[in-house]
């Protein structure tokens, strides 16, 4: 299958182009650096169009003749509720447009379980996003869906949690987010940690997402469905934290400030999902210590 990415070259996207290159699957990357991970370089099923998801022009060359366009690119964090509107959903809606009009037949979206926002975590559920990132994703998912339905193409979502692991590729990149790092760097220095009583996530890991894709891309059947990716374990950054002191060997103490969160659920973030249609059941927590044994011996 031929298959155009947006953002491989990042975190998310290097796991699934890993993924996916497994399969003897033909990619194509959108990338603004095309040298930026050097183990897909001059890899003979990559091919790169140099880019950013404003490029239309290197949009439409990476697109023909694809069998599939999977994004994963996220070009806009912060600003305004019209800079997000502007920089984050406009280019992805022209994405899925110009890809429908190329003739691509299936789409894979990387949205967020921040769509959520406060709403109940069940992708059967409504959205309630509480954030312009929230909303940008949640906005996202719907014309992507309004978009295949005219056009008559396969499309589904995919609400990663946090997700964290280690670089999976030579010239791999880290996640952006460093609540791990300097869990890691406070333990290797014996520092006291504070958190939050009862704040926390259910965490996946890089490898277990990727096949979530992977999944969906291999099945006809699955069309318009939208599947949260975490694992089933909700570990607070109290625990994660603890978990580091423990493997590292660290004398460093561990309080927690009570700001009145209630007593988390096993699961609260529903995945019942991927479950159902795939059978996944993602656990993190061995992962988790890999990764911080990782992490250890970048900032030791």
């Amino acid at each position: 299958m031929k298959i155009f990415v947006t953002g491989g070259t990042g975190f998310i996207g290097s796991y699934v182009v890993k993924e996916l290159l497994q399969y003897g699957h033909e990619l194509t990357l959108l990338a603004r650096n095309t040298s930026k991970v050097s183990g897909f370089v001059g890899h003979e099923q990559i091919r790169f169009v140099s880019g950013q998801m404003d490029s239309s022009d290197a949009i439409a060359k990476g697109l023909a003749g694809q069998d599939a366009c999977i994004h994963v690119a996220l070009s806009w964090l912060d600003g305004t509720a019209e800079e997000t509107l502007v920089h984050e959903t406009m280019p992805s809606v022209r994405l899925f447009q110009m890809a429908a009009e190329a003739g691509v037949k299936k789409i894979i979206y990387t949205s967020s379980i921040a769509s959520f926002g406060s709403a109940p975590n069940k992708d059967s559920g409504f959205i309630k996003p509480n954030s312009y990132y929230g909303a940008t994703k949640a906005a996202t998912e719907a014309y992507l869906m309004a978009i295949a339905s005219q056009y008559h193409i396969q499309a589904n979502i995919v609400r990663p949690g946090y997700t964290f692991g280690n670089p999976c590729i030579e010239g791999g990149h880290l996640y952006p987010d460093r609540k791990i790092v300097n869990m890691v760097e406070s333990a290797l220095k014996n520092e006291p940690m504070s958190f939050i009583k009862n704040d926390g996530t259910q965490f996946i890991w890089g490898g277990d997402l990727a096949k979530v894709y992977s999944s969906l891309l291999h099945s006809d059947e699955l069309d318009r469905g939208y599947y949260t990716a975490v694992s089933t374990e909700f570990r607070t950054w109290a625990q994660i934290a603890q978990m580091a002191v423990s493997l590292l060997g660290s004398k460093s103490q561990i309080s927690l400030e009570d700001k009145g969160r209630p007593e988390p659920e096993a699961m609260p973030i529903d995945v019942s999902e991927i479950k159902s249609t795939f059978g996944f059941a993602f656990k993190a927590d061995e992962y988790m210590k890999q990764h911080i044994q990782y992490l250890s011996t970048l900032v030791n």
